[in-house]
């Protein structure tokens, strides 16, 4: 009887770390060559190894609500209160160490589970003949997913930690698995655009089931992961070359304005990459076990009388110039409040009927979108001096919020354009990095430190590592502005 790969993994870890003195920490999910290529063998052991890679990913991104208080918290869009979030209020004063912030934060161990998971599907998949799978098309797209999704997770990285090892081989044998330095994230993000040349070959347009759209990738997702780390990276022409055909050629349509609740449902024609959260499917998130709600209070969950991340009122007045905009309406409630709820994701649903004592939230979590790309892109043309072009791309989603058309050039229109994406993508863990990329951080939160964006290369919006993974791994240095702070 063939045992289920998740489970076998996590049965092999138990033994293997319970008899070995030293745990590498970059191997916490060790395998031996006569497990591996018993596992992988047909398509469809394939298919559960990458199902596997995709829940890892969804627990990674929603463990602690990495994925906003990496992305969001630290931007100045909430007015986190102390008393009922203390570790997340210091963080959202750039205070990433401390008594009160948790190692979880600081550790990458379980994205290198992660990354060992696919770094054996880029392995052993091609090896397995072509008439194990369904069809031809079936082994290029799981190839191709396994090749995307190890250059989201190191883009992600890096975008929190900078440096990180690059380890592109799977350890077959826990004895010989060897700790590796941290590569500069310039190495990184090479690695990260050349494993998405693969997947790009591998990976179509479209969606064969429509039961996967977003929620699995294909080539728009590569291409817009593409964008953005060439606009991180600096490479505008490339950026806007990689949106260019996202919009083109995706088959990706803006929702109107009165459809908006629809994008972060989920699986919507805007949706270009998402983790899949639907209470349908059985994979919504159970609001009791704490975290998942950070925003909402009543009346949007019944019997919650706390918010822990009300929106900041400066923040969402600097923005939001034009209260008009159909946005301001649609994503907050009572946004001039102490209490002020951003309701983007408010998709509620009671596993006990009308009791309401067990609230679900079914909401994906959009990672990527067309909105964001046509901005992306808009951005990109401004760096590259076509700002009729990029005035074009802008207007096309103002025009969505019923604003008016914006007429300016150069800086003032990379302002706008910034300030457009921190209005459209408000609480989807893009605002931090973008502040960071156009070094615009101390001008929308006034409570982070200029000595975040001085051009010190020391990196101080950067995250620590935990030094816990120091104590097995002597090739570790901690990230170079933290040293000597935990």
């Amino acid at each position: 009887m063939k045992r289920n790969l998740t489970t076998y993994i996590t049965a092999l870890l138990i033994v293997l770390t319970a008899t070995t003195g030293c745990k590498k920490i970059l191997d916490l999910e060790p395998h031996n060559s006569t497990f591996t290529e018993a596992y992988f063998t047909n398509g469809q052991d394939a298919n559960s190894a990458i199902s596997g890679a995709y829940a890892s990913l969804r627990r990674i991104l929603l463990n602690n609500s990495s994925w906003h208080v990496y992305g969001d918290v630290p931007s100045g869009e909430f007015s986190i209160r102390s008393d009922r979030d203390n570790q997340n209020y210091n963080i959202s004063n750039g205070e990433f160490t401390g008594l009160n912030v948790g190692s979880g934060n600081w550790n990458w161990q379980s994205y290198f589970q992660l990354i060992q998971q696919l770094n054996l599907i880029i392995n052993k998949v091609p090896g397995i003949a072509i008439e194990k799978f369904s069809n031809r098309d079936d082994k290029q797209q799981i190839i191709g997913e396994a090749y995307f999704l190890r250059s989201y997770i190191y883009f992600y990285m890096s975008r929190v930690w900078g440096d990180v090892p690059l380890k592109l081989e799977p350890d077959l044998d826990i004895n010989q698995a060897k700790n590796i330095e941290r590569s500069t994230a310039a190495n990184v993000l090479k690695q990260c655009l050349a494993d998405l040349v693969i997947a790009k070959e591998n990976l179509k347009f479209g969606y064969n089931d429509e039961n996967q759209r977003a929620v699995r990738a294909n080539k728009g997702s590569a291409l817009a992961l593409e964008a953005h780390i060439k606009a991180w990276s600096g490479d505008y022409s490339g950026a806007e070359i990689a949106a260019n055909d996202v919009i083109t050629n995706g088959g990706y349509s803006l929702l109107d304005s009165i459809q908006y609740p629809k994008v972060f449902i989920g699986k919507s024609l805007e949706g270009i990459f998402e983790i899949n959260i639907s209470y349908g499917q059985s994979e919504g998130i159970s609001l009791n076990s704490g975290g998942y709600a950070p925003t909402l209070r009543t009346p949007y969950v019944a019997n919650k009388a706390d918010i822990q991340w009300p929106v900041n009122t400066s923040y969402i007045n600097k923005i939001y110039r034009d209260t008009s905009d159909v946005r301001y309406k649609t994503f907050f409630f009572q946004a001039q409040s102490s209490d002020g709820q951003t309701i983007k994701f408010s998709n509620v649903t009671y596993a006990d009927g009308s009791a309401q004592n067990d609230p679900r939230l079914s909401n994906n979590l959009i990672l990527f979108r067309l909105a964001d790309i046509i901005l992306l892109r808009a951005e990109a043309l401004n760096k590259l001096n076509r700002d009729p072009e990029a005035v074009v791309l802008l207007n096309r989603v103002r025009k969505r919020s019923g604003l008016v058309d914006y007429a300016g050039s150069g800086d003032a229109l990379g302002t706008t354009i910034l300030e457009e994406r921190l209005r459209e993508l408000f609480y989807e863990g893009q605002s931090y990095y973008d502040l960071v990329r156009t070094k615009k951080l101390p001008s929308y939160n006034e409570r982070m430190s200029t000595q975040f964006m001085d051009g010190s290369p020391l990196g101080g919006w950067l995250w620590p590592i935990d030094p816990a993974m120091f104590k097995d791994d002597y090739t570790l240095v901690q990230t170079p502005y933290w040293q000597g702070k935990l």
